[in-house]
């Protein structure tokens, strides 16, 4: 379980502390802040009946750096009408599939022990996961609709996460860690061939040509680029001095990037969390949209690009993590 929550942890620069603020002094009841005035935030899961995969936020006392889970915790089908994420449930994290209008009971997609994150192919027919086994972690791909049946893509003794759909099916991406280097590489779903591409984790595919993906700098602070893996052109859309950022997401008509990154009120170690933060893919606009002291985090579009779909610590008496969504209307 540890190690399973430590392999694709992001870490992010910050000062040794001697102590993190006490969870306990963070009011979580709260369903949104005043900074987040005037956006609507809904409630899709509910902790009592179901427990999401922890992010694993933790402040590092001995470096003093924020860590959490990079991996995407959620997806939605390209239909839009239904969304996948990992439960925790009898020791077991596995998906689970769920309208996006929170009506209804969830239910159990697959069947494994440890699944670490989830994405749908482009005609919705087929989970894609990865999963921790020992020291390693697979890649992995079952029916959306019935899930018993897996089918391993990764080789032997790797360790392979964060997968992601080419827009026509045709490739996997994802990302392998080997030892302290991440990077990027695709599977081919016809050929049955892998490629290497380039360092970096969190690749998310633009069109034929291009990807986003998420890559440390020489500071240990995590950046947004996008890689043109045919032209062999790399260009950085977010960076910041003290502020990591992961798992993009982009949004349907192409001109927007949601993000995860630590925010530190008020430049308040002591206070920092996570939030959700997006930008245009030029760079250009970077807007922070959530607020709330518990965390928000592994962000995806609908499918009309006017809603946010999220995990977060809000609203809950003990900052239980459930799937919010949230309007966007940023022009």
């Amino acid at each position: 379980m540890q190690n399973l929550k430590k392999l694709l942890s992001v870490i992010v620069a910050g000062i040794l502390v001697a102590s993190c603020a006490s969870v306990n002094n963070i009011s979580y009841s709260t369903t949104f802040v005043p900074e987040e005035g005037g956006v609507s935030f809904t409630k899709i899961t509910d902790e009592n009946f179901e427990s999401l995969t922890n992010p694993n936020v933790v402040k590092n006392y001995t470096t003093g750096r924020l860590t959490w889970w990079a991996n995407p915790l959620i997806a939605i089908t390209n239909d839009g009408q239904s969304l996948a994420y990992n439960v925790f449930k009898n020791d077991r994290r596995n998906v689970f599939i769920k309208s996006t209008s929170g009506i209804g009971s969830s239910v159990q997609r697959t069947f494994r022990t440890n699944v670490n994150d989830v994405t749908f192919s482009p005609d919705d027919a087929t989970i894609c996961f990865s999963e921790l086994d020992g020291q390693n972690s697979y890649i992995y791909t079952t029916s959306a609709k019935q899930g018993s049946i897996v089918q391993r893509v990764s080789p032997q003794n790797v360790k392979d996460y964060a997968p992601y759909y080419s827009k026509d099916g045709s490739k996997i991406f994802f990302t392998r860690l080997d030892g302290n280097n991440y990077s990027i590489w695709s599977y081919d779903t016809k050929k049955l061939t892998f490629t290497n591409y380039c360092h970096g984790l969190n690749p998310l595919p633009i069109n034929d040509e291009e990807i986003l993906c998420v890559r440390p700098n020489s500071k240990g602070n995590f950046e947004i680029w996008k890689v043109n893996y045919v032209k062999g052109t790399e260009a950085i859309i977010v960076t910041a001095e003290n502020q990591s950022y992961t798992t993009p997401s982009l949004s349907p008509d192409g001109e927007w990037i949601l993000m995860v990154a630590n925010t530190l009120p008020n430049g308040n170690k002591q206070e920092e969390n996570l939030d959700i933060y997006v930008v245009r893919t030029d760079g250009t606009g970077l807007t922070q949209l959530t607020y709330h002291k518990g965390n928000d985090c592994s962000p995806i579009w609908s499918k009309d690009g006017k809603t946010i779909y999220f995990v977060s610590q809000r609203g809950t008496e003990k900052g239980a993590y459930n799937i919010w969504k949230m309007d966007f209307n940023l022009e």
